[in-house]
């Protein structure tokens, strides 16, 4: 994450659905857009190609998480509330490896939810 809260692979999907049978002589419209990127946290993985899965690092420490609230609130002033957060990083791995940046993600997202006004929650 950028310091502004931009994050790498940043991707929306809008899908829109025209219901010609509902909503009067022209039909309904609904939408529902999905949003993607990295974990807008600050964490780090080098290339490698001697290493397939290299370790990643949470690259710095940010206990207010300036960054990620700056992302979310970003999100909010895109897409209004409410935001639904997946956490698609695996939670359990032999080794950890991407249980590390989650966990952080998990805090992170916790400490940004507790600061948000109630109407963003």
């Amino acid at each position: 994450v950028s310091d502004c809260g931009q994050v790498a692979n940043d991707v929306e999907v809008e899908q829109i659905v025209h219901d010609e049978a509902g909503g009067g002589e022209e039909g309904a419209l609904a939408s529902y857009v999905q949003m993607r990127g990295s974990i807008p946290t600050y964490w780090s993985q080098e290339t490698s190609m001697t290493a397939p899965k290299p370790p990643i690092v949470i690259s710095r420490v940010d206990p207010t998480y300036r960054a990620t609230e700056k992302h979310f609130a970003d999100l909010f002033n895109r897409y209004a509330s409410p935001i639904c957060v997946l956490n698609l990083v695996k939670q359990r791995e032999r080794r950890p490896r991407e249980s590390v940046v989650g966990e952080d993600f998990r805090r992170a997202v916790e400490y940004v939810n507790g600061t948000l006004p109630w109407e963003h929650k």
